[in-house]
């Protein structure tokens, strides 16, 4: 077993620099588990910093019932609870970001009320798979992003921003709608 690692880390390598080189938005999601995993996890972070390249790696949080497939993000399709996400927010969030995001964290962060749903939940995704990522207040809010699940965190999203904090505002207007006959007898022009 251990003599088809090497060629096997070769391969997978060899795929990431063929991806790297198509230089489109493609995503690629590859779950590796045990020793083989933390090896090519290493792998694959050791070729991005040697040719500058922008990776995310995920660890893969255990299934909720949001049916998520990986499980990386808040579910931007789905209905959140608000009156949970207040429950959860009083318990894990409020005592540093004040009612409903008002105030900054050690006086340091960003107010979460002046935040977008976006940015919330990007910042949530950031401090459970990136552990440089959150400048002087990382070593405080890793902890705490780890305590909720995706689904949770949409619920705190929800009491925060409102319940249709994820909605897309679109800016077309209709027109009026003729009610006479055009040349061909039909009423669409």
């Amino acid at each position: 077993m251990n003599f088809l690692k090497k060629p096997l880390l070769f391969i997978c390598l060899a795929c990431f620099m063929y991806a790297a080189d198509l230089a489109d938005d493609s995503s690629y999601v590859i779950e590796a588990k045990g020793d083989f995993g933390k090896e090519l996890k290493a792998l694959v972070e050791k070729y991005a910093k040697d040719e500058n390249v922008s990776i995310n790696v995920y660890k893969k949080s255990p299934q909720d019932n949001s049916g998520g497939f990986i499980n990386i993000g808040v579910d931007k399709n789905r209905a959140y609870n608000a009156s949970k996400g207040e429950e959860l927010y009083n318990a894990n969030c409020k005592h540093c970001h004040g009612d409903k995001g008002t105030s900054r964290a050690m006086g340091v962060s960003q107010r979460l009320a002046d935040m977008s749903a976006e940015d919330i939940s990007a910042s949530m995704s950031g401090y459970n798979s990136d552990p440089t990522f959150g400048g002087k207040l990382k070593y405080i809010m890793q902890p705490m992003a780890k305590n909720v699940n995706f689904s949770q965190v949409g619920d705190i999203i929800a009491y925060i921003k409102g319940n249709d904090a994820f909605a897309i505002e679109d800016n077309i207007k209709n027109s009026n709608i003729s009610t006479k006959p055009t040349q061909q007898g039909s009423y669409l022009e």
